[in-house]
């Protein structure tokens, strides 16, 4: 009976280290940076696929976001990266955390796996547009 309990939890740890996407706090919002100018970056919500962000770049909602000085970036390894790092996430999709004050806090760059699971999960449209 031990080993069937020991071999089931194993076999469920290997599903789980699969899945491979990263817990992110209730409140992220998921987007595109698209423009850094610190402490100031310009987020847009991840289009569902990389046509329609060609063909409605119009449509989708963007955002003005200023940086904190305690800020915190995060790298697809969830290893800490520098705030000179900042410029290389444009056009990349991005998990962010906002503070207390509603600037920036954590910023997690996203894996392919945890962008599809954005779509998927549909948390890619914001319910509230904001320019």
């Amino acid at each position: 009976m031990r080993f069937i309990t020991f071999t089931l939890l194993f076999l469920y740890s290997l599903v789980g280290f699969a899945d491979d996407v990263r817990q992110f706090p209730a409140n992220a919002i998921f987007a595109t940076i698209k423009e850094v100018n610190y402490p100031q970056v310009i987020v847009q919500e991840i289009p569902s696929n990389w046509g329609s962000s060609l063909l409605g770049m119009m449509l989708l909602s963007t955002s003005k976001l200023a940086m904190s000085p305690s800020s915190v970036i995060r790298g697809p390894d969830n290893n800490n990266l520098v705030q000179n790092y900042l410029p290389n996430l444009v056009d990349q999709p991005v998990a962010i955390q906002l503070d207390f004050q509603g600037r920036i806090w954590v910023i997690w760059q996203l894996r392919r796996n945890e962008v599809n699971w954005v779509i998927q999960q549909k948390r890619n449209i914001w319910v509230s547009s904001s320019s």
